[in-house]
């Protein structure tokens, strides 16, 4: 199974309202190629930064799904993200490693994935269910079974797919980074000003953990959301 087939098995699942962020590199660029989306947030750098704003993400809206689409080469940068999301515990993330045990985006350098069991490590911080996958039906069966309308497992989930090497030809991604980020918060903001929001009215969930301010003069890219302690601010 190469990354472009599983990158399709993944995109055939999802229902086309769920966030997805795409690690930087050859993962994006074929994501890009595959389903571009107003709901996709490609990565243009920072790298191994995919899962840590997945998480805030997930965090910050508890009744979206959030996909994240993620390297070998980007997670070992970042593996202490595993450990914050685990602690967290987001039901609504979906966590997707596609391992082909290099930095395929840079001349194919060797990773350490092939030493380093990086699903027992996501088990072992905390992630509720955890798959590790390498053909193309086990990535199929897997994915059915928690994007599936009828799914009601627990998540956050982690899902490593084994990679094969080799490339397919693909265009990077033509948006500007300007258009991604002003596109997919235009697209958020909506999304919470319709399921989460009526206007000028302040809301909370049951909880009482979660709330969402819509100003009088609302701009579709700026809202202002906070969970617990955390205030991000999306302009």
């Amino acid at each position: 199974m190469r990354r472009y087939e599983a990158i399709e098995e993944i995109t055939k699942e999802l229902k086309g309202d769920e966030l997805v962020i795409s690690a930087n590199g050859k993962i994006s660029r074929e994501l890009f190629s595959i389903r571009d989306s107003a709901c996709n947030f490609y990565m243009l750098g920072s790298m191994g930064l995919a899962s840590s704003i997945g998480f805030g993400l997930s965090l910050s809206l508890p009744y979206k799904r959030v996909v994240v689409l993620d390297g070998d080469g980007n997670l070992l940068m970042n593996l202490g993200s595993l450990a914050t999301i685990g602690h967290f515990a987001p039901s609504n993330l979906l966590h997707f490693l596609l391992d082909n045990e290099m930095h395929a985006s840079t001349g194919g350098q060797r990773t350490v994935s092939s030493k380093v069991r990086l699903e027992e490590i996501a088990r072992a911080v905390g992630y509720k269910t955890v798959k590790k996958v390498s053909s193309v039906q086990e990535l199929r069966t897997v994915v059915s079974e928690i994007l599936g309308s009828d799914s009601e497992r627990e998540g956050p989930s982690f899902v490593l797919a084994k990679i094969e090497s080799g490339e397919r030809e693909v265009p990077r991604v033509s948006h500007e980074p300007q258009f991604i980020k002003k596109r997919f918060l235009t697209n958020l903001s909506n999304f919470t000003v319709t399921q989460l929001t009526t206007p000028n009215r302040l809301t909370n969930d049951r909880a009482g953990k979660f709330v969402v301010l819509k100003s009088v003069n609302f701009h579709p890219a700026r809202i202002y959301l906070q969970r617990l302690h955390l205030v991000t601010k999306l302009d």
